[in-house]
């Protein structure tokens, strides 16, 4: 069994497996060594002319692929063992994160966005009952526009990708591509809120908070009150000039999550695990990064804020880079940002205390101390004063910060999101001593 690998329609290299390899391997097409736009398609995979064994291409691609529930799901729907990663890759590997695309070594890409045109061929077909489907009927849903679109998607969380017209409003105007071509959001339902409440509020207010105290986000929207749905415009998608049967043709935008850039697989994307920490992914951006000083001070950010409003899921695949032209790489905007601690047992399932990747000596979010910030500060390789302004900052931002989120919400329909954003800012009041003795 052979697969080949595709940036739009250039050829990348190819996948095959070896006899008692757990995963395949990867070897850069010679063509593609060559030429000038050349990229690696992971920082642990540097362009080379010799064969990647499997063991060495499986944190890449295997981090491609759908985790825990949803994998399981998928798999089921499809007949394939969750365990085979082989098979899945094979299956969902026509549309990805980033620019790639993996497929039988005998078929070409479906099509590529410079070559976008007027065509009699219906590419995008109109979202027979809309979002609201999707809202009303999720699993269901994902798991067939799944299927159809041969869609792989990173994570635990059920959710799904499509094409939304730009100039409709974002009720309205969305579409399903056939098998690879590209989408433009994520559409992520309310799977998991009978288990935590408001969940999907909760991430729409923490981004939306995020934003107001200077991050560079996703941009966020959120429908359907009654069964709520959070949409994700996708930052490794870009508009082009083209049009294909009179909708903007897309460009995909090559990206890597940390973990995979790290090499680790995604099963110890927790740094308990054996995943990547702040020092870690420190060195990455030291190293890689077109603006190491400009990213680190957002990686510092990001675990400061993440800490505050009591996100202990902030793993390395919460993280991703952008790949440059030029070889350097970009922090992508920041996603995936929630409060887990207010699902505390009585608000909700309890969600554990421990944090993706530690703040100094401690895992557990209700243990960390001022000296770990300390540590945390030599982490990063910046002053600990530093870090202590970076924090008060961060602090005077948070609570007109969620405020205005909630203002927002509310303005949705979301009648919580006062109560929500109040538990999330509640929670922030020990931590905020520990930042602010």
């Amino acid at each position: 069994m052979k697969l080949n690998v595709f940036r739009g329609i250039e050829k990348v290299g190819s996948l095959d497996i070896h006899a008692n390899e757990p995963f395949y391997g990867f070897t850069y097409d010679s063509g593609y060594l060559s030429s000038q736009s050349a990229q690696p398609l992971s920082l642990s995979l540097p362009l080379a002319p010799s064969r990647y064994a499997g063991a060495e291409t499986q944190p890449y691609f295997e981090g491609l692929l759908p985790e825990g529930e949803a994998r399981d799901a998928i798999a089921r729907r499809l007949g394939i063992s969750r365990r085979s990663s082989v098979k899945l890759l094979r299956a969902l590997g026509h549309d990805c994160a980033g620019d790639i695309l993996v497929i039988d070594e005998d078929k070409n890409p479906p099509y590529d966005a410079n070559l976008y045109h007027e065509s009699s061929i219906n590419m995008y077909s109109p979202l027979d009952g809309g979002i609201l489907k999707i809202a009303e009927s999720p699993r269901e849903e994902i798991l067939r526009l799944q299927e159809d679109m041969r869609l792989s998607l990173a994570g635990g969380q059920g959710k799904t990708a499509l094409y939304h017209d730009e100039v409709k409003n974002i009720v309205d105007g969305w579409y399903i591509p056939l098998p690879g071509l590209p989408t433009t959001h994520i559409v992520k339902p309310g799977l998991l809120e009978a288990h935590y409440p408001h969940i999907t509020l909760n991430e729409f207010l923490c981004i939306r908070a995020a934003f107001a105290c200077g991050f560079r986000v996703v941009d966020v929207d959120l429908l359907y009150p009654k069964t709520p749905v959070l949409i994700i415009k996708r930052y490794d998608r870009l508009i082009s000039g083209g049009t294909i049967n009179g909708l903007k043709a897309v460009r995909r935008i090559h990206q890597e999550d940390c973990c995979q850039a790290c090499g680790v697989i995604p099963d110890q994307k927790y740094e308990h695990d054996g995943g990547p920490g702040f020092n870690l992914i420190r060195g990455l951006l030291a190293k890689h990064a077109r603006r190491p000083v400009e990213d680190i001070t957002t990686l510092l950010k990001w675990g400061i804020f993440n800490y505050l409003i009591g996100n202990c899921d902030a793993h390395s695949k919460n993280l991703s880079l952008v790949h440059n032209m030029d070889g350097t790489v970009s922090l992508a905007p920041a996603y995936d940002l929630i409060s887990t601690t207010i699902y505390d047992g009585r608000f909700g399932e309890k969600l554990s205390r421990n944090m993706g990747m530690r703040i100094g000596n401690h895992e557990n979010i209700d243990k960390i101390n001022t000296e770990d910030f300390t540590v945390f500060a030599h982490d990063v390789h910046v002053r600990p004063q530093h870090v202590v302004s970076i924090a008060k900052e961060i602090i005077n931002k948070l609570p007109p910060a969620f405020n205005a989120a909630a203002l927002a919400a509310n303005g949705k329909g979301f009648t919580a999101a006062n109560d929500v954003a109040n538990r999330i800012l509640s929670g922030c009041e020990k931590r905020i001593r520990v930042l602010s003795p």
